[in-house]
């Protein structure tokens, strides 16, 4: 799976793949191992904040 998340490394916004472990229950505030594709710096964020469509 595939986000556009700001890079430490590049600073811009390029895509970054979710490095997922097997034995860990993932939730949105638990923090994930994101790898950005263009320089392949890894690094702890938090996962984006699910949104209902009840909200809008």
């Amino acid at each position: 799976m595939k986000e556009n998340r700001f890079c430490d490394r590049c600073m811009q916004k390029t895509s970054h793949e979710i490095v997922e472990k097997e034995d860990i229950l993932y939730t949105y505030k638990r923090k994930r191992i994101y790898k950005c594709t263009l320089c392949g710096y890894s690094s702890y964020k938090r996962g984006l904040r699910p949104s209902a469509e009840s909200v809008y």
